[in-house]
């Protein structure tokens, strides 16, 4: 009776969809029995006709020797996290290769051959029960259990026997009559050689490659890159906002155009126009006409209040300085080159106001730009209507300038101008810093909520001032005020383009490779 041994088990495939691993043909398995019996099959016919020499017990031995040799049981999953591989490699069994047990039985019976030659259905019988034998006292691997905290899987005693051992062990039960001792030698030294084949070794598995496309496809794209931000907004945001803002304004002013006119229809409002034309008589004694220093210094005031606001910006919005200004008499108090040269202009530009507020009282100019007469409230406003209504009222600012107009002029030199020099000393290098009462009576913070909405008065003031200079008679105003005469001809357009072309050179020049040397003149210039 045949003992059926038991087959290694298979595990999960190594890929989706595939094969439970290893595959059979990779199960370690006894494969000297089936070749055996084969040959003794193949020569029972020749049994009659077949002479040769009994292989001798010592040709039988190596060949035992090679056959011996086994493959370990694969070792699989470690029993605890981060532990070896299970069953430890020292108590890993090893197959036993049945040739072993097959052939050394058979070597006996080689011997006994010689003097028996009826003895072969013996040996036949004895090499079976030695593969059964063999089969039957290998140990079985069991793997992780099904269950948590259940038996390692399978249950002990319950795997099938090997496909294998059933069909050698079937084949040795039928095997043919007994056999003269040299068919018998022929397979007992056909038996090592097929067992010595070697086994095929088995090429690790690769990781499967992502296609080019598949990893192109998810690689995620580049982040672009954030826009310049000029002030709150991109170019883009501004000039949408520009395009937006101005389609509004002038919805809005067409608006405003369109009631003023319904309004001046009116009859009340027809008779306060009358009442109220929008000027004043001034003093007799009230010069007439405008002198030439007023024209220079007309011209010194925008030169410097533009190049002001610019450097008052820039300094508003730098980060890192590139240069450095110190004082000659305080070596160690350093500022930017471009809050010195910011500084710089108001000095200069205070220096020019004073000037033009002492010609302005000692020439009598005085009165042309500061009221004399209550009268200007109403007549500003009514010169204020005529302008909203584009049916302007009449100009003659070489005599007198219209309410309105004074208004404007009174406040941008006797209010927003020392307001604009208060707050920058205070937030300048020239205020004591140790003045502690002086310091909580005036405040560096209410300085800067002043100071720049000045700065912002000042901007709209020369938009609207020099939009209605072209818009009452460009070429008189001009004349007016760069050339000191009241005629309509080129002479004061001309100067008053060479004037623009001077402020852009200074705009353009005034960085700190031009500005450096001259600070120079006043003080130490340094990187750091």
């Amino acid at each position: 009776m045949a003992t059926y041994g038991r087959t290694t088990r298979q595990g999960l495939p190594r890929v989706a969809g595939g094969d439970p691993w290893p595959p059979v043909s990779e199960i370690v398995g006894v494969e000297v029995a089936p070749v055996a019996v084969a040959v003794v099959e193949a020569s029972a016919p020749a049994v009659a006709d077949v002479a040769a020499p009994v292989a001798p017990a010592a040709a039988v031995a190596p060949a035992v020797a090679v056959a011996s040799t086994a493959r370990p049981v694969r070792r699989g999953l470690p029993r605890v996290p981060g532990g070896e591989p299970w069953p430890p490699a020292a108590t890993a069994p090893v197959v036993e290769t049945v040739a072993a047990a097959a052939v050394a039985t058979p070597a006996a019976d080689v011997a006994a051959v010689v003097d028996r030659a009826d003895s072969v259905p013996a040996a036949a019988a004895t090499a079976t029960g030695a593969v059964a034998s063999a089969g039957g006292g290998e140990a079985l691997r069991r793997g992780l259990p099904r269950t948590p905290d259940g038996e390692p899987w399978p249950p002990a005693g319950s795997a099938p026997a090997r496909p294998e051992r059933v069909v050698a062990e079937a084949a040795v039960e039928v095997a043919p009559e007994p056999t003269p001792e040299p068919v018998v030698a022929a397979a007992v030294a056909a038996a090592p050689v097929a067992v010595a084949a070697p086994a095929p070794q088995r090429t690790p598995m690769q990781p499967p490659r992502r296609p080019v496309a598949a990893a192109a496809a998810s690689a995620r794209p580049a982040a672009e890159p954030w826009p310049k931000l000029y002030g709150p907004y991109s170019r883009a945001e501004w000039a949408g906002a520009l395009v937006i803002g101005g389609f509004g304004l002038l919805l809005a002013a067409t608006g405003v155009v369109v009631v003023v006119n319904w309004l001046l229809g009116l009859a009340p409002m027809q008779d306060f126009i009358a009442a109220y034309p929008g000027e004043y008589h001034l003093p007799e004694s009230a010069p007439i006409g405008i002198p030439a220093w007023i024209g220079w210094q007309h011209f010194f005031n925008v030169f410097l209040i533009v190049l002001i606001m610019r450097s008052g910006l820039q300094v508003r919005t730098q980060k890192r300085p590139t240069a450095f200004w110190s004082p000659r008499w305080n070596p160690q108090r350093k500022i930017s080159l471009s809050l010195w040269f910011h500084q710089s202009l108001d000095i200069l530009w205070l220096v020019n106001g004073a000037v033009f507020v002492v010609l302005l009282f000692a020439t009598g100019q005085w009165m042309r730009i500061v009221p004399t007469s209550w009268e200007v409230f109403p007549n500003a406003l009514s010169a204020l209507l005529q302008y909203l209504s584009l049916d302007w009222p009449t100009e003659n600012g070489w005599v007198n300038y219209n309410s309105l107009q004074q208004i404007a002029y009174f406040l941008t030199v006797f209010i927003a101008a020392p307001l604009a020099a208060i707050t920058g000393v205070r937030m300048s290098g020239l205020w004591p810093k140790n003045a502690k009462t002086l310091n909580r009576i005036y405040p560096v913070e209410w300085a800067r909520a002043v100071h720049f909405p000045v700065m912002l008065y000042f901007v709209a003031f020369i938009i609207v001032h020099v939009g209605l200079v072209f818009a009452t008679g460009a070429l008189r105003n001009l004349n007016h005020m760069y050339a000191s005469q009241d005629v309509v001809n080129w002479t004061g357009f001309w100067i008053f383009v060479a004037s623009l072309v001077v402020i852009a050179a200074v705009w353009v020049a005034a960085r700190p490779l031009v500005l450096a040397p001259i600070a120079r003149l006043f003080g130490k210039v340094s990187g750091r």
